[in-house]
């Protein structure tokens, strides 16, 4: 078989062409060379868009779950630090609270021991006055003859003295113990 045999041999197996040489009815690119070098790269490239494409939907499945999984760490985190500062403002309040009633208390423990030392200073100032105002009667006048306590008076003389009293008439009246002289 030669090239001019194949060559004849194509041109009979195409039906629609006729005899008579002029081309048959239909698509003209179906009876070029080409067309199925064209047909198998159009094959070729959606195919590997068919594989791009699933590829693509997996990663994007895979992204997804990451992304969900990502968001709900997030948002574990964020309840936590919100807990977190929650508490932290608690305790802040509770110190501002201790903070505040412990200032309270050393200001009344301060008042009080004001007023105390004032008390004090005063009854020291008293105690100084008195002091003073003994010295002063101790040097104006003598002591006593009858005791050493400065100041005694006559009528006293009795209870400080170890003689018995001498009756003493009340009312015009003697009394019943009174010595009748």
């Amino acid at each position: 078989m030669t090239f001019d045999d194949l060559n004849i041999k194509t041109m009979r197996d195409h039906p629609d062409e006729k005899s008579n040489g002029r081309k048959a009815k239909g698509l003209p690119f179906l009876y070029s060379p080409w067309w199925c070098l064209v047909a198998v790269t159009l094959g070729v490239l959606c195919l590997g868009s068919v594989v791009i494409i699933i590829k693509l939907g997996v990663e994007l499945s895979q992204v997804s779950d990451l992304l969900t999984q990502q968001q709900v760490n997030l948002t574990h985190q964020k309840n936590k630090l919100e807990r977190q500062i929650s508490a932290r403002q608690q305790a802040e309040e509770a110190s501002q609270e201790s903070q505040k009633e412990l200032k309270e208390i050393i200001e009344t423990l301060a008042q009080k021991l004001n007023e105390k030392s004032k008390e004090q200073m005063e009854l020291h100032q008293q105690n100084l006055n008195l002091q003073e105002t003994l010295k002063r009667v101790a040097n104006c006048s003598g002591l006593h003859p009858a005791s050493n306590f400065p100041f005694q008076f006559p009528i006293l003389d009795w209870a400080v003295s170890e003689e018995p009293p001498l009756p003493v008439a009340l009312g015009g009246r003697f009394s019943f113990d009174a010595l009748l002289i």
